[in-house]
């Protein structure tokens, strides 16, 4: 177990302190507190997958995090610190130390400010390789994270537990986080939430379940990055996917990142109407999968 690589194979998870330089951090700190947390335009957020303005608490955070900041047209200067960050060659030196591969591409991206007590999953449920299971991600700590900010916690070996899934499990995300949540709740002794200090980081498999413990006091705040990372010798998808998905690279140091489309970066009234009617599909699985078919039946009108 000297190996991460072991160490990351058996667990699902492994820690590495002090990768991120203190500078570095502080400079996207001072972005985000400049340009972002000051603005009064809609952000995508990762916590509701809506659009939303800000909501401060008392303290002077933001409630909701927010989602794909690698990629934000609006906000290029804080972007820039953040991608730096993110394929910082240290990154891309661990990426590889944990999975043996040289090449890793930047998939999905998020910030906190505090804790938005995020529920216990899965990532490949929601995007993973094809084949499944090689998909990675960090979770950066950009200050030393308070006990009782609702530490993030992983569940070592769960990367080793399947679930079969209903039909309805996996259409609907509030199903299959019943069921996730029952799991974790029978396992409440195996969760490890440990102790991150500014520029530790954190990785897991996309098969390790993960999530964060309740806000014990909101006045500490818990500041954080999180990033995907797909090998570049797989392609993209999910668990319950059929085929790959399309992806559209930009690059940054080397390293390529995925474009995100522009109706979860670039706010407009017609953004807003999709995405919100997304997330009301995503919630019901029957209206869900008549979309899905309506979808498949027009695309196959249209190859005709």
């Amino acid at each position: 177990m000297d190996r991460p690589r072991d160490y990351y194979q058996a667990n699902g998870y492994y820690i590495f302190r002090n990768l991120i330089p203190q500078n570095i951090i502080d400079n996207l700190l001072n972005e985000y507190a400049s340009k972002v947390i000051t603005s009064n335009s809609p952000f995508f957020r990762q916590s509701s997958n809506r659009w939303q303005p800000n909501k401060i608490n008392d303290y002077g955070y933001s409630e909701e995090s927010f989602r794909d900041v690698h990629d934000y047209p609006k906000h290029s200067t804080f972007t820039e610190s953040a991608r730096k960050i993110f394929c910082l060659q240290q990154v891309r030196e661990a990426l590889t130390e944990l999975t043996g591969i040289e090449e890793h591409n930047l998939m999905q991206t998020m910030l906190f400010d505090m804790n938005t007590a995020t529920p216990a999953h899965q990532d490949w449920y929601y995007l993973d390789s094809m084949p499944n299971g090689h998909l990675l991600a960090g979770w950066f700590a950009l200050e030393d994270i308070h006990e009782e900010a609702g530490r993030f916690y992983v569940l070592p070996k769960s990367h080793l537990v399947d679930f079969e899934l209903t039909e309805d499990e996996k259409l609907s995300n509030r199903f299959y986080l019943e069921k996730l949540k029952g799991y974790i709740n029978s396992h409440k002794d195996e969760i490890n939430a440990p102790a991150l200090n500014k520029g530790d980081v954190l990785f897991w498999n996309s098969r390790t379940i993960h999530g964060s413990l309740e806000t014990i006091n909101s006045k500490y705040s818990r500041k954080s990055l999180t990033a995907h990372y797909l090998p570049a010798v797989y392609e993209f998808g999910s668990r319950n996917a059929s085929s790959p998905t399309a992806v559209e690279y930009a690059a940054y140091n080397g390293m390529k990142y995925r474009l995100i489309p522009s109706m979860y970066k670039e706010y407009s009234p017609a953004a807003k109407l999709k995405t919100d009617l997304l997330q009301y599909l995503w919630e019901q699985p029957k209206l869900m999968q008549t979309a899905q078919f309506v979808r498949k039946a027009l695309q196959a009108a249209k190859a005709k």
